[in-house]
């Protein structure tokens, strides 16, 4: 059979079925972490255009397992056509602990090997962005850039006073922060290519 792919070539694109039952939460500390992970990768997702999440009131199959057997034939019956698992818990060092499989439903096979993130409890978000980031790779074939950040300049202030900062947030418009103090006039920030440093144009000095 075809493997599972989206082609991103085409002008119009119908978005893929997938589904993401809520990640299994291995230890009371996972539960306070594992519908909202869940729930954010399923968004990053279904933000492409390239996917359409099937709700969890169509599931026939319930995952209450991450080691169980998929029973495939029960997502096929629902036209899902990509399946994500996962689970969750807190470690011995109280980091958050998150792993996946995906799967290829009509094929009734894993599409590449089980994953696992692990991270700091306030980094949940960005390891639901990675996890994001994989899935969409794995069946776009593309780079995914969930887990990625946009500078921007942010303008406050009365119309004949305005205040424009440097500013920083995550691909989705979360976590946003000032990364100056708003002054003076900052203007067309730029990455550098390793991501690391940001140039911008600044009139702190009175000239550009």
């Amino acid at each position: 059979a075809e493997p599972l792919r989206i082609k991103i070539t085409e002008g119009v694109i119908e978005p893929l079925p997938f589904a993401a039952p809520v990640f299994i939460a291995e230890d009371s500390g996972g539960r306070d972490y594992n519908i909202k992970l869940t729930e954010l990768i399923a968004q990053d997702l279904t933000s492409t255009g390239l996917f359409r999440e099937i709700p969890s009131k169509a599931f026939i199959s319930s995952v209450t397992s991450f080691s169980s057997p998929i029973q495939f034939s029960d997502w096929k019956a629902i036209n899902v056509q990509a399946l994500v698992t996962g689970a969750v818990k807190i470690s011995s060092k109280d980091q958050l602990v998150v792993k996946f499989r995906s799967y290829d439903v009509f094929a009734g096979q894993e599409l590449g090997d089980g994953l696992q993130f692990v991270g700091t409890k306030d980094r949940w978000r960005r390891i639901a962005h990675k996890v994001a980031d994989s899935l969409y790779s794995r069946i776009t074939g593309e780079s995914g850039y969930f887990d990625s950040q946009i500078v921007y300049v942010a303008e406050k202030g009365p119309k004949n006073a305005r205040q424009k900062a440097l500013s920083i947030m995550d691909a989705d418009g979360e976590n946003s922060r000032p990364l100056t103090d708003g002054k003076s006039l900052v203007l067309a920030p730029r990455f550098s290519p390793n991501g690391k440093q940001i140039l911008y144009t600044s009139y702190e000095t009175g000239f550009p």
